[in-house]
Parts: C-alpha cells; structure tokens; sequence
C-alpha cells in the first residue's frame, strides 16, 4: 500500500470511493474539486496496485486540524488502510490538536479513533440527515 498527497487529478476516484462507502457521497464532486484546490486543506490517498481505495481529508489552521472525511473501498475495509490513513494525519508537523465528528452509531469509526486516542468532548444533537447525532472527538499532541 502507498499513501500519497492527493492532487485535483484524483477527484474522480476520491468521489467514488465516497459514494461507495457511504452509499452515495455526502458531497457533490464539485465540494470535492474545491476542497483538493483549497491550500488550508490536505487530502491523503491510499493505493493500492495502482487503484485508490481510500482517502482521507482534513483543513488545517495554525496547529489545528480537522479530518472532514474518511472513506475506504467496502472490498478494501478492515485491512489496515483507514489505520494508515489516520496514521499519515498523524504525522503531519506541528499540529497540536485534531478533531472530527463521526455519527453516534458508527462503532466501528468511534473504535478507530478510539484505538488513535481520540476522546469525545461533545456531541450535536440531530446533525445527520437521518436524526443521529454527531459525537464530536479530539487528539491533543503534546
């Protein structure tokens, strides 16, 4: 498996891989067009011989990050690729303090990010389309 910096040229793929997690993308192409182009934000991909079967994305200020999306390929899940992906977040320089939201029902998001030391400092009620609510979580790195 290779992680590289995603560039505009992997859109395509970011967004299937988004519709093939989730069912159908939480975003339209063009969200993701803008967020590839944004400086403030990085997107990671996983590959695999020569196929993207992950991603995942984050915007960045100062010292803060905040992973707005992680997705892999259902026929590539539980092999290790969400794990290196959050790894590469991970190891980006000089960030002190990473958040995301993942859905109250989403257990196998939450253990990930769990097993990353990732803590829950809130939650939004009612903030999926579907009624869940978001359990907003955070890393510090000291």
């Amino acid at each position: 498996m290779n992680i590289q910096r995603a560039g505009i040229e992997d859109v395509e793929a970011i967004y299937h891989i988004a519709t093939g997690a989730f069912g159908s993308s939480p975003w339209p192409i063009k969200i993701f067009q803008h967020e590839l182009s944004c400086i403030r934000n990085q997107y990671f991909v996983a590959e695999i011989n020569h196929t993207i079967v992950g991603f995942i994305g984050m915007t960045t200020i100062l010292d803060e990050a905040e992973i707005t999306s992680l997705a892999v390929l259902p026929d590539y899940q539980k092999q290790g690729i969400a794990q290196a992906l959050i790894a590469r977040v991970l190891s980006v320089p000089d960030l002190k303090r990473i958040l995301l939201e993942v859905s109250e029902h989403n257990g196998a998001a939450q253990g990930l990010y769990i097993k990353n030391s990732f803590t829950v400092y809130n939650r939004r009620r009612h903030y999926y389309k579907n009624g869940d609510d978001a359990l907003l979580m955070e890393r510090k790195i000291l």
